[in-house]
């Protein structure tokens, strides 16, 4: 797994910043999954594979410690998005390399740890080409 440097998040549409000021936190889950390669088994026990698309990558992202103004640039990205709808761009790496990606999910959730203190994860997926 990759140490994410920085990250950031940019929606094309709108050059608004979404990028929290604080990194999420170094617990992040980093995997490659092969979902659309499909499998099928013949009667006669041939197997044949069906690639729909490739590898996905899939980040699942932590923040703890989020000061308001951080909490309400993701909840502005996601609101931008309209949930999982539309793509926006993530990189793990201090903008030298943007995916296109979507949230897993079509709402955040934040937990208000302390006075103006909120933590909050989401998975985002890869938009495969």
């Amino acid at each position: 797994m990759a140490l994410i440097t920085t990250a950031k998040f940019r929606f094309s549409s709108n050059t608004a910043n979404y990028s929290p000021s604080r990194n999420p936190d170094m617990n992040v889950g980093h995997s490659t999954n092969y979902k659309g390669i499909t499998i099928t088994q013949a009667y006669g026990g041939k197997i044949y594979t069906n690639e729909r698309y490739g590898k996905q990558l899939q980040w699942e992202l932590n923040y703890t410690n989020l000061i308001e103004a951080d909490r309400l640039k993701l909840e502005a990205l996601i609101n931008a998005v309209k949930g999982r709808k539309t793509i926006f761009e993530f990189s793990p790496n201090n903008g030298t390399t943007y995916y296109n990606v979507r949230f897993e999910e079509d709402s955040l959730s934040f937990e208000q740890t302390a006075y103006g203190i909120y933590s909050t994860s989401f998975t985002i997926l890869q938009e495969v080409a």
